[in-house]
């Protein structure tokens, strides 16, 4: 499956409903579990615009992530009758 970027506030949703996090590390960005343990680096491209992205290597890393936990990328919002 092709990855394509995506938009930060999009990724950061994803992750959010996961319970990962984001936080500045440096030029990149360290990504974290729900328990905070370090998982891997992400990189997010900006242009002269405001347009910010997550480049599409590390959306694809982040899958890889998910996969290897047991876990489905992007993550889907949970209903409430559940």
């Amino acid at each position: 499956m092709a990855f394509k970027p995506m938009e930060e506030g999009t990724y950061i949703a994803h992750l959010k409903i996961a319970g990962w996090r984001l936080t500045k590390a440096g030029i990149d960005y360290s990504l974290l579990d729900e328990k905070g343990t370090f998982v891997c680096t992400i990189k997010i491209s900006h242009g002269k615009g405001k347009k910010r992205e997550v480049v599409a290597p590390h959306v694809q890393k982040t899958g890889k992530k998910f996969k290897e936990r047991g876990l489905k990328w992007p993550p889907q919002k949970r209903s409430k009758n559940t």
